[in-house]
This record gives C-alpha cells, sequence and structure tokens, in this order.
C-alpha cells in the first residue's frame, strides 16, 4: 500500500483550486518543495497563462530518465484533514504526460510537516502530533 493524503492543489494566483488524493511516500526526491501530476488533471489550470514551462527530468527508481514539464513557484499546496489544514506551500508543478498518481515530493511532505509511521498500513501524523496522535492516511 502507499499513504495517500487529501491535498487542495491552487494554483499561484489562487484563479483555480482543486482537490485529490496524492501519495506521500514514493521516494520522489528533490531540493525544492515539487508535486507531479498526470497532464490529464492539471490540464485545467491554464499553466500557461501564468509562465512558459521549462523542461525537466527525474531518474526513476528502475535508473529511466523520465521527461517532465516544470512550471515554477506555480502552484499553492494544502494536506486537508477533517480538523486541520495545513498549508499553503508554494510548489512547483511537474506535469507528467503518462503519469497515473500525483506525487508529493519529500521537500514538500517536510514542509507541510507530515511524518511518516507506517506507510504500509498509511499511519502519519504532523510534526506537531508525534506520540500524541495516529492519522489515517485516505482509504484505510
Amino acid at each position: 500500500m502507499v499513504l495517500k493524503l487529501r491535498i487542495r492543489i491552487e494554483r499561484s494566483d489562487g484563479k483555480y483550486s482543486v482537490v485529490y488524493e496524492a501519495i506521500a511516500n514514493s521516494g520522489f526526491s528533490g531540493k525544492k518543495p515539487e508535486i507531479l501530476v498526470p497532464l490529464k488533471l492539471i490540464e485545467s489550470f491554464k499553466l500557461r497563462e501564468l509562465q512558459e514551462p521549462t523542461p525537466a527530468s527525474k531518474i526513476s527508481g528502475s535508473g529511466t530518465v523520465i521527461p517532465l514539464i516544470r512550471y515554477i513557484d506555480s502552484a499553492k499546496i494544502y494536506v486537508i484533514e477533517e480538523d486541520r489544514v495545513k498549508g499553503p506551500i508554494t510548489a512547483d508543478v511537474l506535469i507528467a504526460p503518462k503519469a497515473k498518481y500525483i506525487l508529493l515530493n519529500d521537500k514538500l511532505l517536510g514542509m507541510l510537516e507530515i511524518v511518516i509511521i507506517d506507510p504500509a498500513d498509511g499511519l502519519w501524523c504532523f510534526r506537531d502530533e508525534i506520540g500524541k496522535r495516529v492519522r489515517k492516511g485516505v482509504g484505510y
């Protein structure tokens, strides 16, 4: 299993906003906050209205280079729970035309103060809840 979180993706100018489920424990790393999204999920955001994209790439776990499209600092990301919302964190949007899932990178998870307790069972908490509360991911 994977840990899925309910997130809100908002275009940096606030013009568009959607709520989705995103995978938190994918091994997706980076030096700055990034969210990887399938092209079909983000087309309605019209990110080209904000800026021209730049080419990017990531290396998959199998060593394959994955070509991506990057929109720098083009989204605000929130984690949504019944009792609280954490964010916004400004993030780059990486678009992977063949991707099926939304992925949150390690830097974004850290800035959202997400602590993964047990990814197989979907257990996690916010940093200020360590030892006080355990949350369950979406679908558990």
